[in-house]
């Protein structure tokens, strides 16, 4: 009897043990997750680059430009991605990175010495990765919009003499605020202002403007009554 009772008792254990691999989605999850996109390789004048089937990540950049705006599309497809491929640059000066980028790599503009100028749109991006400006010491000024949430904390080290431009209360705010030689200005208040002082300067350059030609009218016409004084006397 305690013999058939183990037997029976084995024979369960087996069963249970069958089925539990059976119903064990284990192998379908993995074998989902080994199924990666091969990108393909492609380059144009400037970039070399991965083209997948919904976007682009440029690998290199083939020009010396001083002043550069990252393409937002190639072939019709978004390009989202940029590794190192302006690191120790030795020309650029001025970047601008359209709303098609989710962020920036780290070392990205390692060591770009004569960089000055920084404007990132207002888009995808959220991140500003590690040593991504280290060694910028020429950077001057960076826009940084709201939608940037992530900027770790060696991103602009060395850059002594930066002012940022953005949202108060923003990541950009945040990080400004831990270093005593990074600035921070609100941006759309500096848009005012700065629209406000040009509209002045410029009302007063036309007063002043005017004011010269009248006077210059004015002191002609009275050259002229002189000299027709005198004709007249004579």
């Amino acid at each position: 009897m305690k013999r058939i009772i183990a037997l029976l008792l084995a024979l369960g254990t087996l069963l249970c043990f069958t089925a539990c691999n059976g119903n064990d989605p284990v192998e379908e999850t993995t074998t989902e997750e080994l199924v990666t996109e091969a990108p393909v390789e492609g380059e144009n004048e400037k970039y070399k680059f991965l083209e997948y089937s919904d976007h682009i990540e440029l690998t290199a950049y083939k020009g010396y430009d001083s002043y550069i705006s990252l393409p937002s599309n190639i072939n019709g497809k978004p390009v989202t991605k940029f590794g190192r491929i302006f690191k120790e640059s030795l020309t650029l000066v001025t970047v601008i990175i359209p709303g098609t980028y989710t962020e920036i790599e780290d070392e990205a503009f390692y060591n770009a010495y004569k960089l000055q100028n920084l404007t990132i749109y207002s888009g995808s991006l959220t991140r500003i990765g590690a040593n991504a400006f280290l060694g910028c010491q020429s950077l001057r000024i960076a826009n940084i919009p709201d939608t940037v949430t992530e900027i770790h904390d060696d991103a602009f080290k060395y850059c002594t003499e930066l002012i940022v431009y953005g949202k108060t209360g923003s990541a950009a705010d945040e990080f400004a605020a831990k270093y005593s030689s990074i600035y921070f200005r609100d941006k759309n208040a500096g848009v005012t202002e700065a629209s406000t002082e040009e509209a002045s300067t410029e009302e007063a350059s036309t007063e002043e403007n005017s004011t010269a030609e009248n006077g210059t009218t004015e002191v002609s016409a009275t050259v002229e009554n002189t000299t027709e004084e005198s004709s007249t006397n004579e």
